[in-house]
């Protein structure tokens, strides 16, 4: 949209009225770093008009970390680190999962209906949005320069005049009828810069909410009481923080004692409720005595969104699999006709329906993922005469390898013999700008097997070798010049 384009502000991203969607599968398990997620939202449809109304979008603050980094020549990372870190002597504070401390949380989520210790979510490539990792004891010394108009004993880290701008209202948000029955104690509501605001008790509440899998978090000021508190759990979907946030409040204002631990538990219960109704009803149209247009193994392949990049499937022991990198990896079944229902191994991501589309002779031109929109089928060119199956064999190399550069790239190899150590291969690959690769193609490749290993030169000069592994797919590695890629390729004929 030119006029989006041209006129759009910071003030615009920081207050949540871009009229993007969420568009989370962006950043949320994602290979893709912070500048390829930002060229890859202008693919991202609006949901509502410009600055027409509050619509959370997590890529907006990731954008103007980015800006700063734009106008500064440094990395956001850096910025903060010795613009805000350093002066308030934050010194367990990060940017990176990688500089965690030995003695960090461990996140916890429900496993199989039970809480248990889970892995740390990388979340780098979000940067602003949500990259900064902190301790109580740090977040408090942040609290004293917003109830301080800025000030850090005796050095100015922000000026009133950006305190106060931070603070004003500059999205509205409707209160919704559920938060009006469990909190009668607050009537309006808006977003500032960076900051929700609330009326609680007839006094000003600016506070912000996050979560990641397995953590819970919130800070909140309450400026009129020069009060503020932070609350940071590991465990993910919780309302413990938002509870005791209201808790600390009512003690410091002397009001009413009321059950907020019971309040959000009924509205928690009440919100599950709700979904669980809408998705029955979801699936409730499910044409029962329906089977799929083609053989399963057609429809395994490499598919992608300008959006969100690639989500292909893959065949496993006569089942098909949805693949997005090796975090997310769902398991697929009919449905109905040629719709499939995933189910994600993990807790990351909820159960969701597959549509592959069909052109005019009954091939698959690609799905529609619920939730994630269009994906375009994208494998490399091979002719039918080398996609049939070769070999039952599955000790060695021989068969049809698909996979991914640096889970980019789409890249198939066949073996087609295997014999002395030498290995007659086709070696395919798909057009990918981001590679400087314009044109796709295949070509006839002759390698060499030793040592469990297959090595190859191609016809550009680069060099490439798969090794099997103990899961039967290959780890192979790309050498041209000083660029290495890496891929993950699984036998598919």
């Amino acid at each position: 949209d030119p006029y989006v384009t041209r006129d759009i502000r910071i003030r615009d991203l920081l207050s949540h009225r871009s009229g993007l969607p969420r568009g989370d599968l962006l950043w949320y398990y994602s290979d893709l770093d912070r500048s390829e997620i930002l060229q890859r939202l202008r693919h991202l449809e609006p949901k509502r008009g410009f600055r027409a109304r509050f619509g959370y979008q997590n890529l907006m603050f990731t954008a103007a970390g980015e800006a700063v980094a734009a106008v500064t020549s440094r990395s956001w990372d850096s910025f903060v680190a010795e613009r805000v870190f350093k002066p308030l002597g934050m010194t367990s504070t990060s940017t990176t999962v990688a500089s965690l401390p030995a003695n960090a949380a461990t996140p916890h989520a429900l496993v199989e209906g039970e809480y248990r210790p889970i892995d740390w979510l990388n979340v780098d490539n979000i940067g602003a949005a949500g990259s900064i990792n902190a301790s109580a004891a740090d977040l408090a010394k942040w609290i004293k320069v917003q109830l301080e108009n800025g000030k850090f004993g005796d050095r100015q880290i922000l000026r009133p005049k950006e305190i106060a701008e931070m603070r004003k209202a500059h999205t509205v948000i409707p209160v919704s009828k559920n938060r009006r029955a469990y909190i009668p104690q607050s009537t309006l509501r808006a977003y500032g810069l960076g900051w929700y605001m609330a009326d609680y008790r007839s006094k000003k509440v600016l506070y912000h909410g996050g979560r990641l899998d397995g953590m819970s978090s919130i800070l909140a000021l309450l400026p009129d009481l020069q009060l503020g508190l932070v609350v940071l759990t590991n465990r993910g979907r919780n309302s413990l923080p938002a509870a005791l946030m209201y808790r600390i409040f009512d003690l410091f204002l002397e009001a009413p004692e009321t059950d907020w631990s019971q309040e959000f538990l009924a509205w928690s219960q009440s919100y599950r409720a709700g979904r669980k109704k809408k998705r029955s009803a979801v699936l409730a149209q499910r044409k029962h005595d329906t089977q799929a247009s083609l053989p399963l193994s057609a429809y395994a392949g490499f598919y992608t969104s300008p959006v969100f990049g690639p989500m292909d499937i893959w065949p496993e022991n006569g089942k098909l699999q949805l693949i997005r990198n090796d975090r997310i990896i769902g398991d697929l079944t009919h449905w109905h006709f040629d719709t499939f229902r995933v189910r994600f191994r993990g807790e990351a991501l909820r159960d969701r329906l597959v549509t592959f589309r069909l052109d005019k002779v009954g091939k698959i031109e690609g799905m529609e993922v619920e939730f994630a929109g269009s994906f375009a089928r994208t494998d490399p060119p091979l002719t039918p005469a080398v996609r049939k199956p070769m070999t039952t064999d599955r000790s060695g190399f021989l068969g049809t390898w698909m996979g991914r550069w640096n889970n980019r790239q789409p890249h198939t190899l066949i073996v087609g013999a295997e014999e002395d150590g030498t290995a007659k291969t086709i070696y395919a690959w798909a057009a990918f700008p981001d590679f400087n690769v314009r044109e796709k193609g295949w070509r006839p490749v002759e390698g060499t097997v030793q040592d469990g290993k297959l090595s190859m030169s191609l016809p550009n000069g680069a060099t490439a070798s798969y090794r099997k592994r103990r899961d039967g797919a290959l780890d192979a590695i790309l050498l041209d010049g000083d660029i290495e890629r890496r891929a993950i390729l699984r036998r598919i004929r």
